[in-house]
C-alpha cells in the first residue's frame, strides 16, 4: 500500500437514508451540528452514554483473531478515554457478553447496517454500536464496490438521534467497519498492507467518527509535500487528518484531537483549565462573514506542535434551503446568520498564539471533499479557494491583525495572550483584497 493511504469517513450509499445519513453542517470539531427544530439549533450532536458501551464482531480481522480484534479495538477506544480533559469512557455492553448476534460477511452486511440506520427493531445481529470485522474486504466490496476493497481501511457513522429542542442534541445508534485485507500478511500491488500501528491509527480516527468528531486539517504540507519522520510538522498532525500519512505519529493524538473531544465532551475543569479564542472571518469589506476557511492558532513558541483549529461557519448550516421550496436544505446547522463564518477554537494550553486562515485542501490526490472533507462546504464535493482580486495574492496562510486586515507575514501578525478561563473574543480576521461585498448567504468566488 502506497501512502498517504485514504482514510473515509462514509455512510455507504447503497443503504436506506436514515436520520443522521444526509448532508450535514460539519467542520473540524463536531461532526454534525442541530438545525431547525426538532433540533437544538447550532449545539453538536454527542452521546449522553457513559460509558459508551459496544458490541464486536464474532469473526477475524484478517490474520488477526477475534480475541486479538477485541483488544485492538477496547485500544483504540482507550486512547480517547485517556484524554484528561475529556469526561467519556467505553466498554464492552455486557449483554450477549458483547458479541454482536452473528458473524457479520458480504451476505449480511446490508441487511445489519440496513437494520441500524433504519432506526427501528435491530433484528437479531446488529447492536446500537456495532463493530464489524471485514475479514478480508469481501464486505466492504459488497457494500462499496470492488474498487474500494484495497482502498478503504475503514469506515464509521453516527446513525439516528434525538434532542430535547433545548440544548441536547445526542445520538442513539452508530457503527464502524474494519476492513481486515489491510491485515491479512499479504502486500503486493492488489492486496496492500499495513502495520498492526497504522491500522490502529485507523482505528482511533473512525472511532473518532463513531463519537462525533469530524476531519481536521493542520500542518497540511505533510501531505503536499514531506514532513519527517519525528518532525514537529509531523507530530501536529491531528489523528482527525482525512489521509493517514504516518501510522506512529497518528496513533497518538494531537492538541487538535484532545482540544476536539474535550470540547464535545469537557471534564468539569476544562473551561477552566484551558483558553480559548474565538471570532469570525470576513472578506476584505470587513462586513460579510466568509464561510468554508480553515482557522489555525497556533503557539507562538511551539507553533508545528501546539496548534487547534476550527473552520469558519461549522454552526451554521451548509444549505440554508430556498423558501419557495422549503424542503430543499439541509436539516442541520443554525440558521442564525451570527454564526456565518464564526470560528471557535477551545482547549489551548495558556500562552501567546497567531491566528491563521488558510483554504481547505481542495486539489491534489486527495482534496479534502465528500468522504475526507472537513467542514461543511466539502458535503458538496468542492472546497473554496481563499479570493482575491489582486493578481500576486492570495497569500497562504494569511494572518489576523487586530483591527486591520490580515497580512501575508507571520512576522507581522498580532499575538494574542491567552489565559486559562478567560476566552479571547472578537478576533475576527478581515480577508486580504477579495472582491468587495456579496449578498448575505454567498460564500465567495
Amino acid at each position: 500500500m502506497k501512502k498517504p493511504s485514504r482514510l473515509k469517513h462514509l455512510v455507504p450509499v447503497a443503504l436506506a437514508l436514515a436520520v443522521l445519513a444526509v448532508i450535514a453542517a460539519r467542520a473540524g470539531g463536531p461532526l454534525y451540528v442541530g438545525g431547525p427544530p426538532p433540533f437544538a439549533p447550532g449545539v453538536p450532536f454527542v452521546w449522553t452514554i457513559n460509558p459508551l458501551t459496544y458490541w464486536t464482531d464474532l469473526g477475524y480481522l484478517g490474520v488477526q483473531t477475534n480475541q486479538q480484534a477485541d483488544a485492538l479495538v477496547a485500544d483504540a477506544f482507550k486512547v480517547w478515554q485517556d484524554v484528561a480533559t475529556a469526561n467519556i469512557s467505553f466498554a464492552k455492553d455486557a449483554s450477549n457478553n458483547g458479541k454482536l448476534g452473528a458473524d457479520v460477511t458480504a451476505d449480511n452486511i446490508m441487511a445489519v447496517l440496513n437494520s441500524i440506520e433504519g432506526c427501528g427493531a435491530l433484528g437479531s445481529i446488529a447492536k446500537d454500536r456495532s463493530i464489524i470485522y471485514d475479514v478480508d474486504g469481501t464486505a466492504v466490496a459488497a457494500l462499496l464496490g470492488e474498487e474500494n476493497k484495497t482502498t478503504v481501511l475503514g469506515f464509521a457513522s453516527v446513525a439516528c438521534a434525538s434532542s430535547n429542542g433545548v440544548d441536547s442534541n445526542y445520538y442513539l445508534r452508530g457503527y464502524a467497519v474494519l476492513n481486515g485485507i489491510f491485515l491479512d500478511g499479504v502486500n503486493n500491488a492488489t492486496n496492500p498492507e499495513v502495520t498492526v500501528t497504522g491500522f490502529k491509527a485507523v482505528m482511533i480516527h473512525e472511532f473518532g467518527h463513531l463519537i462525533g468528531l469530524d476531519h481536521s486539517q493542520i500542518n497540511l504540507n505533510c501531505l503536499t509535500s514531506y514532513c519527517a519522520p519525528g518532525s514537529d510538522d509531523l507530530e501536529g498532525v491531528p489523528t482527525m487528518f482525512p489521509v493517514l500519512i504516518n501510522d506512529a505519529a497518528m496513533s497518538t493524538l494531537a492538541t487538535d484531537d484532545i482540544a476536539a473531544i474535550s470540547a464535545l465532551y469537557p471534564e468539569s475543569t476544562f473551561p477552566t483549565s484551558t483558553g480559548r479564542i474565538t471570532g469570525h472571518v470576513f472578506f476584505s469589506d470587513g462586513q460579510t462573514p466568509a464561510q468554508g476557511f480553515n482557522v489555525i492558532a497556533r503557539s507562538t513558541t511551539s507553533p508545528l506542535v501546539t496548534a487547534v483549529s476550527s473552520v469558519s461557519g461549522f454552526l451554521y448550516t451548509v444549505d440554508v434551503g430556498n423558501p419557495v421550496y422549503p424542503w430543499w436544505g439541509s436539516e442541520y446547522g443554525s440558521r442564525d446568520p451570527a454564526l456565518i463564518g464564526f470560528y471557535d477554537m477551545p482547549g489551548l494550553p495558556p500562552g501567546d498564539y497567531t491566528v491563521e486562515v488558510e483554504a481547505i485542501n481542495n486539489s491534489g490526490d486527495h482534496p479534502f471533499v465528500d468522504g475526507s472533507s472537513v467542514g461543511p462546504i466539502g458535503n458538496y464535493g468542492f472546497q473554496f479557494p481563499l479570493p482575491s482580486l489582486l493578481p500576486t495574492l492570495p497569500c497562504t496562510p494569511e494572518y489576523l491583525v487586530s483591527g486591520a486586515t490580515a497580512t501575508c507575514n507571520r512576522a507581522s501578525a498580532t499575538p494574542l495572550p491567552v489565559v486559562a478561563g478567560s476566552p479571547v473574543t472578537g478576533t475576527d480576521v478581515i480577508l486580504i483584497g477579495t472582491p468587495p461585498r456579496y449578498d448575505a448567504w454567498e460564500d465567495g468566488p
